[in-house]
């Protein structure tokens, strides 16, 4: 009996650890957001606890997952597809056996500040709205006290490298004012974030 339970535990860590490799940038339980959705799946049989996940194209095998969380916010989630089985071992070998999910996130990039609370998210409505409104797009150029900020504009979550409480304004500034004040190449509108650690 013993055996029995201990089986259990250590089966129930593993999963428990699969599933981290999961976690999204979030802070608190919405890092779990797809984790947990992948423990039901698991638990309905439909994939294995180790999935390929595809985001926008771009797969992240579990053995990828070792050193990284997924470069995602669960409000950049749009959209999460279960592959067929048969389809995914097409695309994606002998790792397709462990099921695929394809996710596809939405047209605007999430920006997340880096509080440990529920402050990451303070940003994003205002900047969603910008870029639903189209005074933003694709990548926007945000300037931090006046600095350009470099970010891999490939990803869609980003992680501003200020906290909430440090912000004292921010503006808007739309696609035909960016290029007029930054050059031709800013044709996709900016964030103007003024901090206190100026």
């Amino acid at each position: 009996m013993k055996k029995i339970i201990l089986g259990f535990i250590i089966f129930l860590s593993f999963s428990t650890y699969s599933q981290n490799r999961y976690e999204l940038l979030d802070k608190g339980k919405e890092k779990l957001f797809l984790s947990d959705f992948l423990s039901k799946m698991t638990e309905s049989g439909s994939i294995t606890n180790e999935p390929v996940v595809v985001v926008d194209g771009k797969p992240y095998r579990y053995q990828d997952l070792e050193n990284q969380k997924l470069p995602l916010s669960k409000f950049a989630i749009e959209k999460i597809e279960l592959l067929k089985k048969t389809v995914g071992i097409a695309i994606y070998g002998s790792y397709g056996e462990a099921g695929v999910l394809i996710i596809t996130t939405t047209k605007s990039k999430i920006f997340l500040l880096e509080n440990e609370d529920d402050s990451v998210y303070y940003l994003v409505d205002k900047i969603k709205t910008a870029f639903q409104s189209e005074q933003i797009a694709n990548s926007p150029l945000i300037a931090i006290d006046g600095v350009p900020f470099e970010y891999d504009k490939t990803l869609n979550t980003i992680i501003l490298p200020i906290k909430k409480e440090e912000i004292t304004d921010v503006t808007i500034l739309n696609k035909n004012s960016s290029p007029v004040i930054y050059g031709k190449d800013e044709i996709y509108g900016a964030i103007i974030i003024s901090t206190s650690k100026k």
